[in-house]
């Protein structure tokens, strides 16, 4: 009993315990509130702009802008490395100049109204637009450029925008800058070096060249090729060429009603393939004729074309400069087909010690060849070519 007693006891401790009230927090007022993310730390405004274009992986940005891509953690440590350099420390967000201006985006060009409304079907590509219009479709290139050609000749015309009682427009800028005209040799280079690498469009580079090209015409550094123009067409030729053209159409047309009959009785490609050929056996004598009227006005414009300016003939000493640079250049060919054979099998220490010693043992060798040759194509250059001959560069 007593032990009966003492168990009572002991189980109403317990529950007293567990059932209790546990100590309450001091109420704040309703629910705990969500801590929220502390905002980026901005950039010293001298660093600039971050990169435009970056990757799209994620990791811990150096001192202590949170995360971002590797090219933002490169552009990053690279800042801070040119600031500890110039002896300056992280600056601290408000510390400096003033924060420099949001540049708004730049509104895109409108097309003119009497252009009217683009294509509306376009290809998916993107290419450079002419006139400055920024990124678009080839379609929208080709629309472009058709409508810019025919602004040109309205303009030429007094029609247009530009023609007789219309404001005219502002003039455009110069298309070559006081430093291209101070060189314009080594600016065509860097124009041509700009198209290939798409950054510049072909139309625009065209326009440069050309300029570029008569700055160096005045110059006397560059020759345009004078053309013989091509003789116009006959109203004979003009005949003949339309009464051919009446002929193929007579036959394509023949062949197509022939085809469209076998087509609705459900042919096969076979059967079809074969009516094809019995078709031009059967009519060989009307394509045989239509192929000799062919070759006849070809002959005859042939003959008619302008001669072609005779070159005047090489001297004996300059086809013997010729001949010396050949067997100079067959001789470093040479040496360079036996390095070959000789770096097979060899291992990547021995073949960069192998061409290391190749291009030390051929270096004199190459330079004399690449003078010889820039010396006898000056001399060439002075004898051929003429006024009316096609002009090389070197």
């Amino acid at each position: 009993m007593k032990k009966l007693i003492i168990a009572l006891f002991a189980s109403l401790l317990l529950s007293s315990f567990l059932f209790s009230d546990s100590p309450q927090r001091p109420d704040n007022g309703g629910e705990k509130p969500e801590v929220g993310r502390p905002a980026p730390k901005p950039f010293p405004p001298h660093w600039g702009k971050p990169p435009a274009a970056q990757t799209k992986d994620l990791r811990p940005l150096p001192g202590g802008f949170g995360m971002g891509s590797s090219t933002l953690a490169r552009w990053i440590g690279e800042n801070l490395a040119k600031d500890q350099a110039d002896g300056k420390g992280p600056q601290k967000p408000g510390e400096g100049e003033k924060k420099p201006e949001v540049e708004r985006p730049q509104p895109k060009p409108r097309f003119p109204a009497h252009w009217g409304r683009p294509p509306e079907i376009q290809l998916t590509d993107h290419v450079q637009l002419p006139g400055g219009f920024g990124m678009g479709s080839s379609t929208l290139a080709h629309w472009i450029q058709e409508n810019m050609q025919q602004d040109r000749e309205d303009k030429a015309n007094g029609k247009g925008p530009d023609g007789p009682g219309k404001p005219e427009r502002p003039k455009k800028p110069d298309v070559l800058t006081e430093k291209e005209k101070l060189d314009p040799r080594k600016s065509e280079g860097e124009v041509l070096k700009q198209v290939k690498e798409g950054k510049i469009s072909q139309e625009d580079a065209r326009e440069k060249l050309d300029a570029l090209r008569g700055e160096m015409e005045k110059r006397g550094e560059f020759k345009r090729p004078q053309r013989p123009q091509k003789p116009k067409l006959s109203d004979e030729v003009k005949g003949k060429l339309d009464d051919i053209k009446a002929q193929q159409d007579a036959l394509a047309k023949e062949m197509k009603t022939k085809l469209d009959a076998l087509k609705k009785d459900g042919a096969t490609k076979e059967q079809m393939r074969e009516a094809v050929h019995s078709f031009q056996k059967d009519n060989k004598d009307r394509l045989d004729a239509i192929k000799a009227a062919h070759k006849d006005i070809h002959d005859s414009l042939k003959g008619a074309r302008p001669p072609k300016p005779e070159r005047p003939e090489l001297t004996t000493e300059i086809k013997a400069k010729v001949e010396a640079l050949k067997e100079k250049q067959k001789e470093l060919h040479t040496a360079r087909k036996d390095l070959h054979e000789n770096l097979k099998g060899k291992s990547k220490e021995d073949r960069e010690a192998l061409i290391s010693t190749f291009k030390e043992a051929n270096k004199a060798k190459h330079q004399e060849i690449k003078a010889k040759a820039k010396e006898v194509k000056e001399e060439i250059r002075a004898l051929v070519e003429t006024e009316s001959t096609r002009t090389s560069d070197l």
